[in-house]
């Protein structure tokens, strides 16, 4: 039978239950963890097992390995919301070139801001620049607003 490599954070040969059921507390303490706070055991007991078993080394192994899991998940999302973002600003401007054409249910103004808020959001997502707020230019009355300029209006506290 072939040697399998173990996980630093995993119950290691040699190393009793016990021991490894408080490594795991210690462990699972994260990263501002102390010896001292292993409640279920001796103080004198836990600093032996922690020596003998290497604690603090796999405990920081642990540490990595829980950060790079979630530096992974959380790429995931981003990409995601970057490909959200993509498809949202793709439609908006879409929706205002084509306002832009006929001038159906929106006002020359709306359809300008589709294109425009399309636009920003499609190079802000594609280059990965942060998007910061669209200034909003001089409408006459709230009338000639769309309702989602009206929520970004209220938004930005300019209602």
């Amino acid at each position: 039978m072939a040697d399998l490599e173990l996980d630093p954070w995993a119950r290691q040969p040699g190393e009793p239950a016990r021991a490894y059921e408080a490594f795991r507390a210690f462990r699972d303490l994260g990263p501002a963890r102390a010896l001292a706070d292993v409640a279920e055991f001796s103080t004198g007991t836990v600093r032996r097992w922690s020596r003998m078993h290497h604690w603090i080394t796999r405990a920081a192994a642990w540490d990595a390995e829980a950060y790079r899991v979630e530096d992974a998940r959380r790429l995931e999302r981003i990409r995601t919301m970057d490909e959200n973002h993509v498809r949202a600003a793709r439609a908006m401007l879409q929706r205002g070139l084509r306002a832009l054409e006929n001038l159906g249910d929106l006002t020359p103004h709306q359809a300008a801001r589709f294109v425009d808020l399309g636009t920003r959001l499609e190079r802000a997502t594609l280059l990965g620049e942060h998007l910061g707020p669209a200034p909003l230019a001089a409408v006459p009355d709230d009338e000639d607003l769309s309702p989602l300029e009206r929520i970004a209006r209220e938004l930005a506290g300019t209602a």
